[in-house]
């Protein structure tokens, strides 16, 4: 067999299936060369680290020989034992070698039984079959890869005609598996709780088959294979779990949101040197995986790409839509302004109603094809009937074109509406239908929701049928189910509703009518308050004029009162500057109104002083203050006044404006009472002389009988001793009783007030009637608020005070009795107290005790109590007052705390 032949051979073992023939064949030319009658060509498989039998017949076919069988470093033939069909047998090998790269390469094994060929023979076979095992299979491999890289543009078509990710995904990974020559291919993407494994499946057509496996059934190793960069890996452990199958080589290759996974190198029907993917595969794998991720990101990106387009049309679409619905709705506005400026210029309520109608029918303007009018009536609670405005005639269309062409031939607007609202008179059959109609709106879905909650409704034929029976009574009146109800809306009410429809034209009211109902509800509310605000305010001003005339009136008959008041009236201001001041204050002070006005009180005269300060505490206190006979010195005269000052309030009683001061002279009455008083004092002083005519008569009456017995006795010593000292009694009571006369008629005499403790003066008169007390076997008790109580005073005219009644009680007291004497601290005074057991004085008398020359004595003159109330009222601005007990009687006497300032002095 010559060398092409035998090379033929060979690379039929490589390329077809195998048959027994080749190897028959290979083996029959082997021998014949050799002189062997068995033989045998192995293959090295570097991978596994064996020599494969391919051809002959000295082992079988495919069957393994290690490759230790035989060292590397022996050249020609070597016998070596080894183990045959046949038993353990001698043999001879020779190691295949070939020079590359300065190197040797080992490429197979040549093994025989015996030889007889000549040494050039055997060395020239050598190097030829050297030559064929090393040039076959690498001419095989690069045409199978050359096929692989040719197979590769059906990527590329894939990959541009690919319409969406899924074909994508079903055709790339039937593509690359069938390039890879792959058993099976997957695709794995992490989710929740799991993994989401893709695999082809060839059923009628390719699909791919998705599965879900849970993490919780996997180990960890399958999980370490889907981290990190592209991989390549032999006899993985683990992968079953997530696979389903029995993995000897894979492919890992990373993709965005996922792993491709080629699984097992389909077996061959001929021979193949690697039965595994190696690194060509894994190259291919891992740029076609690249050139996936672009093509999804490509479809991905067309895919979003033709959305946007999609969405560009919708928007341009709906964006024409929207600038036609703006300039249909900028038509609007400015109707709206029309209609509102329109309104804003009537001042009447009922113009104001038809202007509101006729702005929302009108075709140049709002073009409704009817408005219904009802208005609110406070007192029924109820919705009334007034206006429907719209076509009625049968021939609509040539109505309405009356109507614009009315409107058209006004420029402005706003007049057409003022002027058509004037003279328009709303009596028509629509109107008829409906005038002073009652439509209660409780309980009703529609207008309840209009009136107490201020809203716009739009109804339509489906929302009607969810509302019943409820809004049936509109729909009949209306004869439509399309229509729009309109509250009018003020500040704080609603005024009534409107209702719009499309009556005739069957044009449905759209939601984006609503704002600009809205604007029509708010401004018609407005415009409606306005007008009636206005038709208020005209009478207002009609009643503010007649009551002007009215408080004029009132203020000139209030001048005029204020001027000819027999009082003089002097009005302050809350600074104490005067603000009124009346004809008779003019002439009790000299001074005319213009000239006093604006000054202060304490201007007129120096008594004003206090009477100023007495109407800044009116003010403080808010209540009148009420002064008799005051002095005042006007130029060189003095005149006597009965003052009253008053706060003088608004008209609301809530804020103090200044007092009021009334001044009556009372001059000519204070002289008539001093005058009064003399005359009394005179009938006094002749009742003092007869009482003390009567008291000076007794003792005298006992000096004349004394006398002459001592006349008629003046021999006798004894005798006139006895009368001599009777005499002197008498004479010492006459004294006391002149005494006493003299004191309480004198006039009243300066005082030389202090600051002393009223306490040890009570001790102090102890003191002196302490024989007496204990005469009669009196308990005398003294109780104090604290041990120094100080009173501002003289102390010699209160000893005085304390001494009378100390010495009534002792002889109001039976033998044995008690006697208290208290001195208690008040809030604003001191109190002394003086009881005594005994008979409780009756009442009759009682008010008669303080009466002068009053006695329930034999002997006395009745002045001294008299005297006590002169001292302690008069002379001290105190108070003296008799009580009476269930066992006894008690004298009281009060007198004012003492200031601080006196206090300060009394540290001095």
């Amino acid at each position: 067999m010559g060398a092409r032949r035998f090379c033929n051979a060979l690379l039929n073992i490589f390329e077809s299936e195998y048959k027994e023939e080749f190897s028959r064949e290979i083996a029959h030319e082997l021998c014949g060369v050799l002189g062997a009658e068995r033989v045998s060509l192995c293959l090295l498989e570097k991978s596994k680290g064996v020599y494969r039998v391919i051809a002959g017949n000295l082992l079988p076919v495919f069957s393994k020989v290690p490759v230790m069988l035989l060292p590397t470093d022996r050249e020609g033939a070597v016998q070596i034992e080894l183990e045959t069909s046949t038993g353990t047998e001698k043999v001879y090998g020779i190691v295949l070698k070939r020079e590359n790269n300065n190197l040797q390469e080992i490429t197979g094994l040549l093994l025989f039984d015996k030889y007889s060929c000549a040494p050039e023979d055997l060395a020239r076979l050598v190097e030829d079959l050297e030559y064929f095992l090393w040039v076959i299979p690498r001419y095989e491999h690069s045409k199978m890869y050359l096929e692989k890289y040719r197979s590769l543009w059906i990527l590329t078509r894939i990959f541009e005609e690919s319409r969406t990710v899924d074909e994508l995904l079903k055709e790339f990974m039937f593509a690359v598996g069938e390039i890879l020559e792959a058993e099976y291919t997957y695709f794995v993407r992490e989710v929740a709780g799991g993994f989401e494994v893709k695999n082809l499946v060839l059923e009628r057509e390719i699909t791919l088959h998705t599965r879900f496996v849970p993490t919780e059934i996997l180990d960890s190793n399958p999980l370490k294979y889907l981290k990190g960069s592209d991989k390549m890996v032999y006899k993985p452990t683990g992968l079953e779990s997530l696979l389903g199958t029995n993995v000897k080589s894979a492919i890992f290759t990373k993709a965005e949101d996922g792993w491709f996974i080629f699984v097992n190198k389909r077996a061959k029907k001929h021979y193949v040197q690697v039965k595994s993917f190696d690194s060509l595969d894994f190259e291919i794998a891992r740029d076609a995986t690249r050139r996936y991720v672009l093509a999804k990101g490509r479809i991905e990106f067309d895919i979003k790409l033709k959305h946007e387009v999609e969405k560009l049309k919708q928007l341009q679409e709906s964006y024409e839509e929207l600038i036609e619905t703006q300039r249909e709705q900028i038509r609007k506005m400015n109707a709206v302004h029309y209609i509102s400026q329109a309104m804003r210029t009537m001042y009447s309520v009922k113009n104001v109603y038809k202007t509101l109608l006729l702005g929302l029918t009108s075709g140049r303007l709002l073009g409704y094809n009817r408005a219904l009018l009802l208005v609110y009536d406070e007192k029924r609670d109820v919705l009334v009937g007034r206006m429907w405005l719209g076509p009625e005639g049968e021939n609509v269309e040539e109505e309405w074109r009356k109507a614009n062409m009315r409107a058209m031939r006004y420029a402005d607007v706003v007049q057409y509406l003022r002027e058509e609202a004037m003279t328009l008179e709303i009596r028509n059959r629509l109107t008829e239908t409906i005038e002073n109609k009652i439509f209660p709106y409780k309980a009703h879905p529609i207008l309840e929701r209009c009136i107490l909650r201020k809203k716009i409704f739009i109804a339509n034929e489906k929302v009607l049928e969810a509302m019943g029976l409820g809004a049936a009574d509109l729909a009949s009146l209306l004869g439509t189910k399309d229509f729009a109800v309109i509250p009018l809306v003020g500040r704080d009410s609603t005024f009534g509703v409107v209702i719009v429809d499309n009556f005739y034209t069957k044009r449905s009211i759209k939601e984006s009518d609503v704002e600009i109902l809205k604007l029509i509800s708010d401004s018609a509310g407005l415009a409606i308050e306005t007008a009636i605000n206005y038709e208020e305010l005209r009478n207002k001003t009609l009643s503010l004029e007649r009551q002007k005339s009215t408080i004029e009136f009132l203020r000139e008959f209030s001048e005029s009162v204020l001027q000819n008041m027999s009082s003089a009236i002097v009005v302050l201001d809350r600074e104490g500057r005067i603000t009124e001041w009346n004809k008779k204050a003019e002439l009790y002070f000299g001074r005319t109104k213009e000239q006093v006005l604006g000054s202060e009180l304490d201007t007129l005269s120096l008594e004003s002083e206090d009477l100023k300060e007495l109407c800044f505490q009116c003010m403080r206190i808010k209540e009148e203050i009420t002064l008799s006979n005051y002095l005042i010195t006007v130029g060189a005269k003095e005149r006597y006044f009965d003052i009253k000052i008053t706060p003088f309030w608004d008209s609301e009683k809530i804020m103090l404006r200044g007092v009021i001061i009334t001044l009556d002279d009372v001059t000519e009455r204070v002289n008539l009472e001093k005058e009064r008083k003399k005359q009394e004092k005179l009938a006094v002083l002749g009742e003092m002389a007869a009482r003390v005519a009567h008291e000076l008569r007794n003792p005298v009456s006992v000096l004349g009988g004394f006398i002459k017995r001592l006349e008629k006795n003046q021999g006798d010593e004894e005798a006139r001793k006895r009368y001599i000292k009777i005499i002197s009694e008498e004479i010492l009571r006459l004294e006391n009783i002149v005494n006493e006369i003299l004191d309480f008629s004198r006039e009243p005499r300066s005082l030389e007030f202090r600051l002393f403790d009223i306490n040890k003066l009570i001790k102090d008169v102890y003191l002196l009637l302490e024989e007496k007390i204990k005469e009669k076997s009196i308990l005398f008790m003294f109780e104090t608020d604290k041990e120094e109580m100080n009173v501002y005073g003289e102390s010699a005219r209160l000893k005085q005070v304390a001494i009378n009644l100390l010495q009534n009680a002792i002889e109001a007291t039976p033998a044995g009795g008690k006697i208290l004497v208290e001195t208690r601290e008040g809030l604003d005074n001191i109190v002394v107290s003086v009881w005594n057991e005994g008979t409780p004085i009756p009442k009759d008398i009682a008010e008669k005790l303080f009466v002068p020359f009053f006695t329930t004595k034999v002997h006395g003159t009745g002045l001294g109590l008299a005297i006590c109330k002169k001292i302690v009222e008069d002379e001290h601005g105190g108070k003296i007052y008799h009580e009476s007990t269930e066992d006894g009687n008690r004298f009281v006497f009060e007198l004012k705390k003492p200031s601080e300032l006196q206090e300060v002095d009394l540290e001095k």
